[in-house]
């Protein structure tokens, strides 16, 4: 919010919150992109794909990144209700599945790591952003819409369907050993993330539903 407030006032709300956008992306992509880099990853390992995490192998730092993400989307939900001009249906169905799942991970340590993982998402929003930003300048805008084409079929459609497949293949052990030990509370939340999971799922065919559609029809 302070960001927003800092870029001058002639700007539109809308170019605002675009560049925020941006900036949020660009910062999420990279700490995913540093993660795989600099530590190894086992996405087959329980704790370390539904639970929260393993400290020492590096997933502790992941916490940090989630709370920022947070943070942005806290903060452009306020954005969307204050201001008609940033706020689409989509937009705010999405800002709301995210943050239910970030904070229930967060305060519960369940599924914080997939949460992590699943901010190199937000790779497609990064042309998605510009080629707006672009808009009159129709070289620039169509690179960056084809870009945004590429970036959100590799990202959203691949990329976060394998982090999701690996969560859901984790989930029957991890419901099972919660209700071993009569822990009733992380069943439940566990529960919760995996319907969350299927809706932010359901809501990425309804954006390649109107890709799609933009193309060719």
């Amino acid at each position: 919010m302070l960001f927003y407030k800092i870029l001058p006032s002639s700007i539109k709300p809308l170019i605002k919150s675009y560049i925020i956008s941006t900036i949020h992306a660009l910062i999420s992509v990279l700490s995913v992109l540093n993660y795989f880099l600099k530590y190894e990853t086992n996405l087959k390992q329980i704790n370390r794909i539904v639970g929260g995490g393993i400290f020492g192998t590096g997933d502790e730092i992941m916490v940090y990144s989630v709370c920022y993400s947070s943070g942005y989307f806290f903060y452009d939900l306020i954005l969307m209700c204050k201001d008609k001009s940033v706020r689409t249906g989509s937009a705010l169905i999405h800002h709301i599945l995210v943050l239910l799942s970030f904070l229930s991970g967060l305060f519960t340590r369940i599924c914080h790591p997939c949460h992590f993982y699943l901010l190199g998402e937000e790779l497609s929003t990064i042309p998605l952003n510009l080629k707006t930003l672009y808009r009159h300048q129709p070289r620039f805008h169509q690179m960056f819409s084809l870009l945004f084409v590429f970036c959100f079929f590799i990202s959203r459609l691949i990329y976060g369907s394998i982090i999701c497949g690996y969560a859901f293949y984790a989930a029957p052990e991890f419901f099972r050993l919660a209700l071993n030990i009569d822990d009733i509370s992380s069943f439940s939340v566990g529960v919760s993330q995996a319907l969350l999971c299927l809706l932010t799922r359901l809501l990425n065919i309804y954006w390649i539903y109107l890709i799609i559609r933009k193309i060719f029809f």
